[in-house]
């Protein structure tokens, strides 16, 4: 089916309100969307024609003819999402329910910004010429960094030293779809609510950490979101008031106490200094080999040098955790990125430490759960965001047809 201007809205008007809420009458749709009952059903039967939505069981009336159900088709059209970790991209293809369509995984072989997103868009495309299915006309991208709320600016990744980069002009060069930008770990935040680990909350933090810290605030399973985009910045907020000089100029931010570059430089430090790092580290092996994954791994398996690293990164996250569950209350804060995902040890100490220093009222009915959803989360949250973001469900009262 191609998406042409003059009914592009209808259509993903009908589509986004099967997704979100699921199957209903036409009669249910008039009403949802506030479209006329003329344009309901010259849509649906368009639609139906297209083989993306179907008609299914009758439900049961009062009075009258017996309802007939509608429901999106699976597999029959799908949204793209992207995200980028550890130095590769996962492109996914999801239709309405979410089902994986199809999935990549392209390497990225340079740290610019301008490279990085030129090998997005080739590889997009070329995903896309494979698909061979019609595709909603957004792309959701899940990036590093502070991203603009205009959603197409990275304003800063100091890890990668992007600053100010402006995707959307690099993927306008020879790609039509417009694109929705967002932070990666908030990407798979949304996925795990929506879709894997908090599928039974409402009231949800997600904490990702990698080689950074953020963290996502979700209300009925919705990102909340500041004036600007900056909204979970979490790395940057104050541990240790005479910690290590952080790159946003602050001292102590928890992203340099808490994070893979902390763990690594602390365990290099340490066997530098002439402490025994057991079987992480065999005799006579360059220091510099050592990865944070590494670390977690052999903590997990009870080497003691990396146990001490690894207490000491989630004692300040634990920290953090504790003026979350005291200043928000949530049912579940979802920890996920690679450290979490890894180690079971840094996860355990870091639910420990909270609920030793939150008030006992409040942190006994939050859960701790380890995402779900690996890799492809942060594609999937991404297309979620950007199908949200696209056509919100909240402008359909405001649209008439």
């Amino acid at each position: 089916m191609q998406f042409n201007k003059s009914s592009e809205n209808s259509k993903l008007a009908i589509m986004q309100t099967l997704r979100i809420y699921g199957s209903m009458s036409r009669m249910k749709l008039t009403e949802l969307t506030g479209f006329s009952r003329a344009t309901v059903s010259f849509v649906i039967s368009e639609l139906i024609e297209s083989g993306i939505i179907k008609e299914t069981k009758k439900q049961q009336s009062t009075g009258g003819r017996p309802a007939v159900i509608l429901e999106l088709v699976p597999f029959s059209t799908c949204v793209i999402g992207a995200n980028l970790d550890n130095n590769h991209w996962k492109i996914g293809a999801f239709d309405l329910l979410d089902n994986v369509i199809d999935e990549t995984d392209v390497p990225v072989q340079t740290q610019s910004a301008v490279h990085t997103f030129e090998v997005l868009r080739t590889s997009i495309n070329s995903f896309i010429r494979e698909l061979n299915r019609p595709i909603l006309p957004v792309l959701g991208i899940g990036t590093p960094g502070l991203v603009e709320k205009n959603d197409h600016i990275i304003k800063a990744a100091p890890p990668l030293e992007w600053f100010n980069v402006n995707v959307a002009d690099i993927m306008s060069i020879d790609m039509e779809l417009p694109i929705i930008l967002m932070n990666r770990h908030r990407a798979r935040g949304l996925a795990e609510c929506r879709f894997g680990a908090g599928t039974n909350s409402s009231n949800i933090i997600y904490i990702g950490v990698g080689s950074g810290v953020r963290a996502g605030f979700y209300i009925d399973r919705q990102l909340i979101t500041d004036s600007f985009g900056g909204a979970g910045e979490l790395g940057h907020t104050t541990v240790e008031p005479s910690g290590p000089l952080c790159s946003c100029g602050n001292e102590g931010c928890l992203q340099m106490l808490c994070s893979t570059p902390f763990i690594e430089k602390q365990i290099r430090k340490s066997v530098r200094f002439g402490e025994d790092a057991g079987s992480l580290l065999p005799p006579d092996t360059d220091t510099r080999t050592i990865k944070a994954m590494d670390v977690c791994r052999a903590a997990d398996n009870g080497e003691e040098l990396s146990m001490e690293v690894i207490h000491t990164a989630s004692n300040y996250l634990g920290i953090t955790m504790a003026n979350l569950a005291n200043t928000f209350n949530p049912e579940t804060i979802i920890l996920g990125g690679p450290i979490p995902s890894t180690s079971r040890l840094f996860v355990e100490t870091s639910n420990k430490i909270m609920r030793q220093r939150a008030l006992p009222s409040i942190v006994s009915s939050i859960d701790v759960l380890t995402a779900d959803l690996g890799e492809i989360g942060g594609a999937l949250g991404a297309a979620n965001f950007a199908l949200d973001r696209y056509f919100p469900i909240s402008n359909l009262e405001n649209t008439s047809y």
